[in-house]
């Protein structure tokens, strides 16, 4: 213990003597290892999704299937049999979102809340923060209808008042019981919910009968494996299961059941192709070259210091120190400087998972929030194991050049010769450095090609013509629940009559209303067919809109009529269609007056599923700025209802300032209508592109930094050569070399190590930027823009840091040259 104390303190005095180039060296490694490890905690995240709750190892998601989509939703009743009828998978629970409008005292605030049943949170072993959590007893039908709030929800809307527990609380125009705040942190099997209730109470909250309804897909299932039992045996008791339900209780359509699991602490394989999957690996593949040309960056510097100490190596030698022994100093400083690295490099990390953290929370509009600090990518225990096994890695591969040194090099000649570093002069000794330099530009110019690619990618989103006016709009979505009136048009009503106020507001130019709001990136779907082809079914997106909606957002009517008030729930079906749509349905021939079928089943009160086209809409983008224009359906508002509307305000002035005068408006509207969101559409089209702004971000980020260190390690080589060479320029300039020809030499060498580095780099990206086509939108793997300017910038910014040491070799003064040792 005595000789580790000695030995530790001898390799901090040691680093103490230069901490110029020790606090270089631990920010450097700090950039990187703070880097990789807050891109590592992301790709966890996916991979290996945290589940807060006991024997999480057995955990798994239970899925059923429906044509064209394997992973489905159960009905109620499917999962109550399932849940009596095998027991292969055990505590399974239940859960589906749903939208309410939550009134406490004269407030009423919009809040998404889960349906759960009645064992769900001792699935995951929560206690309450305060009162009691919800219990099999509450989800029976004709339990008192309680509730229980997520604590941010408790802290901000209810202020943190405990005396709201038992008290009543209205959630969607019905009374419940608010029996306790869930514990804090409390996030189940993902983001934390604001609001929970039995699920026995859907059919009554929503007011949408589905618990009775055998073909109604609603909640999601998890359970854990009995111990002892493997997924592939869990696998084969469900297939038993989908069988003996077939035999009891066979679907409508006739089709087999058939079902899956999988494990909840695991990516699922079917997300595995997904975008963010891809492009979480390759911001984690720059993050590792990135600290992989921070490590070339340290090692060339410690390799300098190596030199530095040549002559204090040699002595310790001829005192009887084995050459062991100097490695292990050698490497002890190198792992000092990594840990001291990996340890600032944590708080690097932290500040980065937070600002990824605010990406991914980043709510796309017209949806509202869910609940706040929400930790979705955790830096725990596998970020820090990660972290520092990363050290340890940097360690060895920063260390391995100077302990190579003391072991293959001459350790008695520096003490014969006059000059510390003179052995090994010359123009070979460098020949480690001068790779080491080389690496750091072609690993720079990776990282800046990789990053440009994504930062134009950003650029051509945000520069794209939606097919829709973009100025002066305000979006703000609304939601009336079902239940609030007794009939189903008189939801519609509460509407309609909110959109005369508003038209008759200040400042307003036209106002109307849609199910699915501009840009929001969450389109519902439907396989939609002509009367002529039934056969034949197209998949469509579809919006549910109101008279005036064309006209407020600026979508031109192609052929045919818009939507109006002749569309209403009396009248004969009708719908706009996309000409994309009719295209693939009619071809060239005018699809007005044709008539177009649905296959999902209508709500009721909807109607359907014949419906005639009235009109043919341009093409827009309107669910994504990055999706080309797709085949879409426009229903009436009234033939086809949603309790959550988004309301369209053309405004003459700034959208913000007509944001008090609607919230009033909506305010006397009703007593149950509530505000999801409000923002203008600018807000919106940046929320839109959080996830190419973060990975723009984060790759543009390393792309800086690696210039940055490349710079360095090539001005700081220039530099040491430099001095070593003094000697050797003096004599060139004492026989007629002049400053030009000392330029052109000190200049010539940085430059051909940029070249080759330069050539490496572009080659590399060329191989490797074919991996980044599929999260690329507006720009090619190979832009000839990205791959002109950035080596052209690289180039520039490197003959600028090889100018300064050409510039004072040049005007050294001969004599004073030739003097020198």
């Amino acid at each position: 213990m005595r000789d580790a104390t000695r030995h530790l303190r001898t390799t901090l005095r040691s680093l103490t003597r230069q901490p110029g180039l020790t606090i270089a060296v631990i920010l450097t490694l700090a950039l990187g290892i703070g880097a990789s490890t807050a891109l590592f905690a992301y790709l966890a995240a996916i991979l290996w999704p945290t589940l807060h709750a006991p024997d999480a190892d057995r955990a798994v998601w239970v899925y059923t299937s429906i044509p064209d989509e394997p992973r489905w939703n159960f009905s109620y009743l499917d999962f109550a049999d399932l849940k009596r009828q095998q027991s292969s998978i055990r505590d399974l629970v239940a859960s589906t979102t749903f939208g309410a409008s939550v009134g406490h005292g004269r407030e009423v605030t919009f809040a998404w809340g889960l349906l759960v049943s009645g064992d769900y949170f001792s699935f995951f072993g929560a206690r309450p923060e305060l009162g009691r959590l919800l219990q099999p007893a509450d989800d029976r039908p004709g339990a008192e209808p309680v509730a229980v709030v997520s604590y941010p929800f408790w802290k901000g809307a209810l202020g943190g008042d405990p005396g709201v527990v038992n008290r009543p609380v209205r959630l969607n125009g019905l009374t419940f019981t608010l029996v306790g705040v869930a514990p804090r942190g409390f996030q189940a099997a993902g983001r934390p919910t604001p609001l929970y209730v039995p699920l026995a109470n859907a059919d009554r909250v929503t007011g949408f009968p589905r618990l009775e309804a055998r073909d109604q897909g609603m909640v999601d299932l998890l359970g854990r494996r009995a111990p002892g039992v493997s997924l592939k045996q869990a696998r084969a008791a469900l297939d038993v299961a989908a069988r003996a339900l077939d035999a009891a209780a066979p679907r409508r359509e006739g089709d087999k059941r058939r079902m899956t699991i999988s494990p909840a602490t695991s990516l699922d394989p079917n997300d595995a192709g997904l975008p963010f999957f891809l492009a979480a690996r390759v911001l984690m593949a720059a993050a590792l070259l990135f600290l992989l040309l921070g490590c070339a960056n340290v090692a060339n510097l410690l390799l300098a210091r190596a030199t530095a100490k040549h002559r204090e190596w040699g002595i310790r030698a001829s005192l009887g120190a084995s050459r062991w022994r100097l490695v292990r100093s050698v490497l002890a400083e190198s792992l000092a400087l990594c840990v001291a690295g990996s340890a600032l490099g944590l708080l690097f990390a932290a500040g980065m998972v937070h600002r990824i953290q605010a990406y991914l929370a980043t709510s796309p509009g017209g949806l509202g929030t869910w609940s706040e600090n929400a930790d979705t990518v955790p830096l725990d225990v596998r970020a820090f194991l990660f972290a520092l096994g990363i050290a340890l890695v940097c360690a060895l591969i920063c260390g391995l050049a100077p302990a190579l040194r003391v072991i293959r090099g001459d350790l008695v000649a520096p003490i014969k010769s006059d000059a510390a570093g003179a052995v090994g002069g010359g123009s070979g000794a460098f020949a480690p450095r001068q790779l080491l330099v080389v690496l750091q530009v072609a690993l720079s110019a990776l990282l800046l090609l990789g990053g440009g690619l994504l930062v134009r990618t950003l650029r051509a989103a945000e520069s794209v013509d939606p097919g829709f006016n973009t100025r002066h709009l305000l979006l703000a979505t609304l939601y009336v629940p079902r239940n609030s009136v007794k009939e189903l048009q008189g939801v519609v009503g509460i509407y309609q009559r909110l959109l005369e106020r508003v038209r008759a507001l200040p400042g307003v130019q036209s106002a109307s209303l849609c199910y699915n709001p501009p840009l929001v990136g969450n389109p519902r779907g439907l396989k939609a067919m002509s009367r002529e082809h039934p056969s034949q079914p197209v998949y469509a997106a579809y919006n549910l809109v109101s008279p005036g909606y064309f006209e407020t957002l600026g979508i031109p009517i192609l052929q045919g009529r818009s939507l109006d008030r002749r569309d209403r729930h009396d009248a004969p079906a009708a719908v706009v269609v996309s000409r994309s749509l009719a295209r693939k349905l009619w071809g060239d021939a005018n699809p007005v007056g044709h008539y177009l079928s649905t296959t999902d089943p209508p709500r009721p009160g909807d109607l359907g599923p014949l419906f005639e086209v009235v009109g043919v809409a341009r093409d827009a983008r309107v669910d994504s700025l990055t999706e080309p224009p797709g085949a879409l359906v426009y229903f009436s508002l009234e033939q086809r209802f949603h309790p959550r509307q988004t309301l369209e305000v053309r405004t003459a002035a700034s959208p913000a300032t007509l944001a008090p005068a609607l919230r009033e408006a909506v305010r006397s509207a009703h007593p149950d209508l509530s505000i999801v969101d409000m923002l203008p559409l600018d807000e919106q089209i940046r929320r839109s592109l959080a996830e190419p702004r973060m990975y723009a971000e984060i790759a543009g980020l390393f792309g800086l930094l690696g210039l940055l260190v490349a710079v360095v390690g090539l001005f700081g080589l220039l530099n040491y050569t430099v001095g070593q060479r003094t000697r050797e320029i003096g004599i060139r300039m004492a026989i007629g070399a002049g400053r030009r020809d000392v330029l052109r030499l000190v200049l010539g060498q940085g430059m051909t190590l940029v070249g080759i580095g330069l050539a490496l780099g572009i080659a590399g990206s060329l191989a490797l930027n074919r991996l980044m086509e599929r999260i690329l939108f507006g720009v090619a793997a190979t832009d000839p823009l990205t791959f002109l300017s950035v080596p052209a910038i690289l180039l520039l910014v490197t003959l600028a840091a090889c100018y300064l040491p050409a510039r004072r070799a040049a005007r050294l003064d001969p004599l004073q040259a030739l003097r020198s040792n």
